[in-house]
């Protein structure tokens, strides 16, 4: 997947700024950050995609130095991995099938923009998983010289073997079965390894474990030497691939006690289940068993209700005898091949091999109906629990263990959202989940609302300059059922689709002013850095209703400054400008955020008389990786100093970024480098100034 954090390198070719800056928004609005450049004449397209990376193009028909077609030739002729996609004014099948065979991506109109959103995601997705398999291929070739070196000198008996066939085998091997060199163990039944007398066992495990019907991997047997002679070993057989065929590896291993060991690593100390490290890794295994076979497989999440407020009634201790009670409950419906283990403080999972879906419907209602029956007698009382048991399938298109364990997830906490209580069984389903997701981030929004459960965090902005004085910026928190902090990503979007982001808004703004009035009464010369959504921007009754909130507080305007989106400001530049004159008359000031990614951010600044401006994280997180971004963010940042306005850097996570960042002149940092965000205004600013 493509990682929103990083930006987007885009290249458009349209026919005016304003057309391409709502490309630009487009792509911001989807979460995207984005650093973009026009297409301005024919002469500077080669420069163009031979000094810079690119991410994307959107090409408009309707230019004509270069057209759409001429780009995506240079880009084709450069051999250059670069998705095009073609803006048209209206649609037309045979202009998409031009393109389509020109080697672009797609062609929409600039009309379908929900449509064009799609578009350019699926595209971004597609590159990335591109470029990863690139990587991939790389690596992969790399470890398999590594790995045949490593077969080649390894200690261990090692060979190779399809269709029951040997196609490799290490020295080691050869020595040990008393052949003079592979020629003479190639293509030779591997039945012949053992002696005549254990064959007929051997052939019964053989076709056992290639079916999958069992999950013993390892046989214990008397091999025959070429010179007739005999030694007790043991093979050990796992899937592989060699030379890109899919075959199986065995080690054998001579002597010794065969008697498995317990891998007491890979087991849930408490339950004596499997543990989490432990099952994600057979559940990686059946995802790529998965991938190269039909067999059925699921992963079965089983999350015990309402168990919290039990374990701060009876303590952990107790707490663990039930867990004890419900996984030898478990134990008893999900039996061998299929695999159980606890994988977080109050859920269990199994692995289920050959069922179909309504078979494992069934094995988790039985599930739920034996957890139920149970009863657990500790500290004197007779606890009885009951669970949710979601279920997601494995199939050729699972990327990994984290994703299907999470689908099952999903299912289960589905259950409660659904039905209020839990009990019952609920195989994932994307639409229907995403749909109660959203349902329970609004009924959580509802109840944050009505019963004041948001929170505010602090984080502190320090000077790089030496300028006295404390800054921090505000941080909304909603608070969940369990007392967890749910951030904004999580529930901004949709408390903006329901119209709730003004009164969301509102409450941070009342309760900043209260909390700054009470720490600037402490003899504190604080300034709060307070995020407003585009909403709030609109809306004209914001500024009077601050002007008397600050008077009810006597405070100074200037000790708040309100933060403002480059994408907001850009998109509603008139609404914006006439908030910050507002504010400037009331001493407040204000901030462009998310600074320096728009075609001519400079262009939108000159209308809007902000005295602070954050420069897009982007900037600060790509700083190590190549040169031009620093020579980007140097004159960026001189820019903006011309024009008398302060600079913050965010997400400074690390000590190796400020010297880079002072060379450039930022004014100010964030991150979690200086501090991560805290309910208390409590950074020592002192030591900065000691420092400096």
């Amino acid at each position: 997947m493509q990682n929103n954090k990083e930006a987007v390198r885009l290249l458009i070719l349209e026919t005016s700024q304003n057309d391409a800056e709502d490309l630009v928004n487009l792509l911001r609005n989807a979460g995207r950050a984005t650093q973009a450049q026009m297409i301005e004449t024919a002469k500077q397209l080669p420069d163009l995609l031979n000094t810079k990376t690119w991410d994307l193009c959107l090409a408009h028909t309707q230019c004509n130095d270069p057209n759409a077609f001429e780009v995506q030739s240079q880009i084709k002729s450069l051999e250059q991995d670069i998705p095009l996609i073609l803006l048209t004014s209206t649609s037309d099948p045979q202009l998409l099938t031009e393109a389509l065979e020109s080697g672009m991506k797609d062609a929409v109109s600039t009309e379908e923009k929900d449509r064009l959103k799609l578009v350019v995601l699926r595209e971004l997705d597609n590159l990335q998983h591109r470029r990863a398999r690139r990587k991939a291929e790389i690596r992969l070739r790399e470890a398999e010289k590594r790995c045949q070196l490593l077969l080649d000198s390894s200690r261990d008996a090692i060979a190779y073997v399809h269709d029951g066939m040997h196609i490799y085998a290490n020295n080691t091997y050869i020595e040990l079965f008393g052949y003079a060199d592979f020629e003479d163990l190639e293509c030779m039944p591997l039945m012949d390894m053992v002696v005549t007398d254990e064959q007929e066992k051997f052939k019964t495990f053989l076709k056992s474990y290639s079916d999958g019907k069992t999950d013993i991997d390892e046989f214990s047997f008397m091999g025959a030497r070429d010179d007739n002679s005999k030694f007790a070993a043991k093979m050990q057989f796992s899937p592989a691939r060699y030379d890109g065929e899919s075959c199986t590896q065995i080690i054998i291993r001579t002597g010794g006690d065969s008697s498995q060991t317990a891998d007491t690593d890979s087991q849930d100390i408490i339950t004596g289940l499997q543990n989490q490290s432990s099952f994600k890794n057979y559940v990686d295994k059946a995802v790529e068993k998965a991938a190269q076979s039909k067999e059925t497989i699921r992963v079965l999440y089983i999350q015990l209700d309402e168990f919290v407020p039990i374990k701060n009634r009876i303590g952990a201790s107790a707490t663990n005898l039930i867990l004890v009670d419900i996984a030898r409950v478990l134990q008893q419906v999900v039996v061998a091949p299929n695999m159980l283990a606890r994988i977080a403080d109050y859920s269990f999972a199994a692995l289920i091999f050959g069922l179909d879906t309504a078979a494992t419907q069934q094995l988790g209602e039985k599930i739920c109906k034996a957890v139920a029956a149970n009863r657990s007698e500790v500290s004197g009382e007779s606890i009885k629990i009951t669970v949710s048991v979601g279920i997601s399938n494995i199939n050729e298109s699972t990327h990994d263990s984290s994703e299907i364990i999470n689908k099952a997830l999903e299912a289960a906490a589905f259950i409660k959202t659904n039905t209020g209580k839990g009990n019952a069984v609920q195989l994932h389903s994307t639409q229907e989940q995403g749909e109660a997701h959203d349902q329970q981030i609004m009924q959580m929004l509802d109840d944050a609302i009505q019963n004041e459960l948001f929170k505010l965090v602090f984080q502190p902005i320090v000077s790089l300059r030496g300028d006295s004085g404390e800054h921090y910026e505000i941080l909304l928190r909603m608070v969940g059922e369990s007392g967890e902090d749910i951030s904004p990503a999580q529930f901004l979007q949709t408390a903006s689709n329901q119209g709730l982001s003004k009164k969301i808004d509102r409450w941070v703004i009342e309760q900043s002013i209260r909390k700054l009035g009470e720490h600037l009464s402490k003899g504190h010369k604080t300034h709060l850095f307070i995020n407003l959504t585009r909403e709030t921007i609109l809306d004209t009754t914001l500024l009077p209703w601050v002007s008397q909130l600050l008077n009810d507080a006597r405070l100074p305007g200037d000790s708040v400054i309100f933060q403002i989106s480059e994408t907001d400001a850009t998109a509603h530049l008139k609404d914006a400008k006439e908030f910050i004159k507002g504010a400037n008359e009331l001493q407040c000031k204000t901030a462009i955020t998310h600074f320096g990614r728009a075609l001519n951010p400079f262009n939108t600044l000159k209308h809007l008389p902000a005295s602070y401006v954050k420069i897009d994280g982007s900037f600060v997180t790509e700083l190590g990786k190549n040169e031009e971004t620093k020579e980007e963010l140097k004159t960026l940042v001189s820019s903006l100093h011309t024009q008398g306005i302060l600079t913050v850097a965010p997400l400074v996570d690390s000590a190796s970024l400020l010297p880079t960042l002072w060379q450039a002149g930022i004014n100010y940092i964030q991150g979690y480098y200086i501090q991560q965000p805290s309910i208390a205004m409590d950074y020592d600013f002192s030591t900065e100034d000691d420092d400096e």
